[in-house]
């Protein structure tokens, strides 16, 4: 810091690159060993956690040992280390934080628990006590964090934000700690039990499981070739046979189901034989029309979904991109978020995005984009906490070193925005029930093997227009679409 007597605002930020993107609109350019300074700022910076809770034995030594007469071990009190591997930085934010002319603390850690967990815990370790305001914000640019800046909250607003922080961490804690020593002294080997990953792996095993003793049946269709029949006699169609609801079969069975015979092929050749001799009709024609409306915005948990079912990205590679996007490109907003909701404030700046995305999309994008208003399906206040949906950034991409990745991430992110102000996606759905009828024999009702036969015509593309494909991957030496069905059963086909 400069030698000026005048008193500064110590800002704090999760990471180096955050802490630079703050100093540059700030104004502190002035470059110090841990922080940057200048303009009334010094602004420095934590490496992910500075601070932890203690280990057992640091706070009571009879704890190093490993007992289960000592156990659940229970603190009365939860002091706080720093973690050796970053004990320098955290001296340089100590002093930072203690300096007497610092005259306040903004805390610019991420926008969310975990970033509100990392400054509780380095300003408790720091015995600091000087007032605290908070940045809360969603986007990296330049405007954001001014506005950012302009809009500053005390720290006080966030003492329940910090509370639920406070509680996961001290669950862990005490899960972790109790459960592992506990397991590994009655099973007598090192056993590492979690609060989410002990009951995340019991679910990935109880899957594993499940698929391990899946046996897979072959079985056959029926499937008729018609033609030439008077209500359609230009039209040659296929229907695959299916079995009534109540005869071997009940009302939660699946169509598919309903449609399968046995894999001897018995009963199979029985309707083939009858379909070579029935008499044939059409028995009914229904025709739907099937709505789409265009999907909500992306969530976190959502775009690694969708991510992983067009790219095969990891839930984690996903991550890694959507963050690079947040905070070294500034292209798009806060990802780690569970909303898929806007609040009303920033459905008021979306016109500014759509500006710069709408000409990324020519012949894709709806009438009235960026200027007609979106709906409560996307604006709703009550259903935006911590942070709105993902959105882009009024941000132009122009000549940014995005990788192949992180490009697929935003695109992404762009259609799902722009879909917002498309129409509904409708189709025609046009099923068909032939039945092919043989006379009883010896006074017995009639045999009647029904077929069904469905077909779809697009009426409105809609929202559908910006859906993207998905990517061919190889798999097994072949190339095939990802999420391709495998291959369907046996068939026999009669007429």
């Amino acid at each position: 810091m400069s030698d000026s007597s005048a008193t500064v605002t110590a800002v704090l930020a999760e990471k180096p690159s955050v802490a630079r993107d703050i100093a540059r609109v700030l104004g502190a350019a002035k470059k110090g060993d841990g922080f940057l300074h200048g303009n009334g700022y010094v602004v420095t910076w934590a490496v992910g956690h500075l601070v932890s809770l203690a280990q057992p034995h640091e706070m009571r030594p009879e704890w190093k040992q490993w007992r289960l007469d000592l156990l659940p071990m229970l603190p009365g009190d939860w002091p706080l280390v720093v973690y050796e591997k970053t004990k320098d930085q955290f001296e340089v934010v100590r002093k930072i934080l203690n300096s007497p002319r610092v005259a306040q603390v903004v805390c610019a850690t991420d926008a969310g628990r975990e970033g509100e967990l990392i400054f509780r815990y380095i300003y408790g370790a720091a015995l600091c006590d000087k007032p605290v305001n908070r940045l809360w914000i969603s986007s990296m640019t330049a405007d954001a964090i001014r506005k950012g800046f302009e809009k500053l909250q005390p720290g006080s607003a966030y003492d329940g934000l910090a509370d639920a922080a406070h509680g996961r961490s001290r669950a862990d804690w005490l899960v972790g700690m109790n459960l592992s020593r506990a397991y590994s002294l009655v099973y007598n080997e090192e056993i590492s039990v979690g609060r989410v990953q002990t009951p995340t792996l019991a679910m990935v095993v109880e899957r594993e499981l499940t698929l391990r003793q899946f046996v897979s049946e072959e079985y056959i269709e029926v499937i008729a070739k018609f033609e030439g029949l008077a209500e359609r006699k230009k039209e040659t169609y296929s229907g695959t046979w299916f079995r009534p609801r109540g005869d071997q079969g009940n009302e939660k069975e699946t169509q598919a189901k309903l449609s399968r015979l046995a894999a001897d092929g018995e009963e199979a050749k029985q309707i083939v034989e009858r379909a070579r001799t029935g008499a044939v009709t059409i028995e009914s024609v229904k025709s739907e029309t099937q709505r789409a409306q265009p999907p909500l915005l992306y969530d976190l948990t959502e775009l690694q979904r969708h991510a992983n079912r067009l790219f095969g990205f990891t839930a984690q590679e996903t991550l890694t991109y959507a963050q690079a996007l947040y905070e070294r490109h500034k292209l798009i907003s806060y990802p780690r978020t569970d909303s898929r909701h806007l609040s009303s404030d920033v459905a008021a700046t979306v016109s500014q995005i759509a500006n710069v995305i709408v000409p990324q999309y020519p012949q894709m994008v709806a009438e009235g984009t960026g200027t007609r208003p979106l709906s409560k399906r996307y604006v709703d206040d009550s259903k935006v906490s911590d942070h709105h949906a993902i959105l882009p950034n009024a941000v132009n991409p122009g000549k940014l070193n995005l990788s192949p990745q992180e490009r697929k991430i935003y695109d992404l992110v762009c259609r799902r925005f722009l879909m917002m102000w498309h129409e509904d996606h409708l189709q025609a759905v046009t099923t068909v029930i032939t039945a092919i009828t043989n006379p009883g024999q010896d006074g017995t009702e009639p045999v009647v093997d029904r077929y069904r036969t469905s077909g779809t015509l697009v009426q409105q593309m809609g929202w559908k227009v910006l859906d993207p494909v998905p990517e061919k991957r190889k798999k097994g030496g072949k190339t095939q679409a990802w999420g391709r069905r495998p291959r369907g059963p046996r068939s026999s086909r009669c007429c």
